[in-house]
């Protein structure tokens, strides 16, 4: 970046740190493309890297009180990029890891091929109500009812009051409830025309 570019940048960070709008979308202007592509050589989705890329932009805006406008923003960008997909990758594997459990401790029974489907169904189902939520939302969900996280510990590492998590949660909860039942009628609605 040379001295030109550099002296807009820090211009635009002041104009970001007085809650100007439009200062962000520079900035994303600026840096969405190098930033995409460097997300999107680990996360290996264009929609992830996407969803990704949105939520480093959010938190920009959020934490924009406490940035340092006389330093270049990328390295910033990209640490929060990092932190992001490390989430994804440890939440993931998370994922994989509960899968794991529930199928090595679901009891064998003569049918394994009907209770296999079943659980398919409902694996299924379930990803495609978290699928359903807003991408922060998700995140929030997912920390504290998959991995465990406590509100505090998910308002921490998000930069979010509990109260916020907390809403989050039960937003998601009644989401995905909803979702489920709507689908489960379906489903009885399929099979009472069969």
């Amino acid at each position: 970046m040379n001295s030109q570019d550099y002296s807009a940048e820090k211009e635009l960070l002041l104009s970001l740190k007085n809650g100007n709008n439009a200062a962000l979308s520079e900035l994303y202007n600026l840096h969405v493309q190098q930033l995409y592509l460097f997300v999107l050589k680990t996360a290996k989705s264009p929609d992830l890297a996407e969803d990704i890329i949105h939520d480093v932009f959010i938190k920009l805006w959020e934490s924009r009180s406490s940035i340092e406008h006389t330093k270049p923003l990328k390295p910033y960008l990209y640490t929060i990029a990092r932190r992001h997909l490390l989430n994804l990758l440890k939440r993931a594997s998370h994922e994989s890891k509960i899968v794991e459990e529930i199928r090595i401790h679901t009891s064998i029974s003569e049918d394994t091929t009907a209770l296999q489907t079943e659980y398919n169904e409902s694996n299924n189902l379930i990803h495609e109500a978290l699928n359903q939520l807003a991408p922060r939302a998700r995140e929030v969900f997912m920390r504290c009812k998959l991995e465990g996280f406590s509100y505090k510990q998910v308002a921490d590492q998000m930069n979010i009051t509990e109260g916020t998590v907390n809403s989050q949660v039960v937003k998601a909860t009644k989401s995905i409830r909803r979702f489920l039942s709507l689908r489960e009628m379906i489903i009885i609605v399929i099979l009472y025309l069969v």
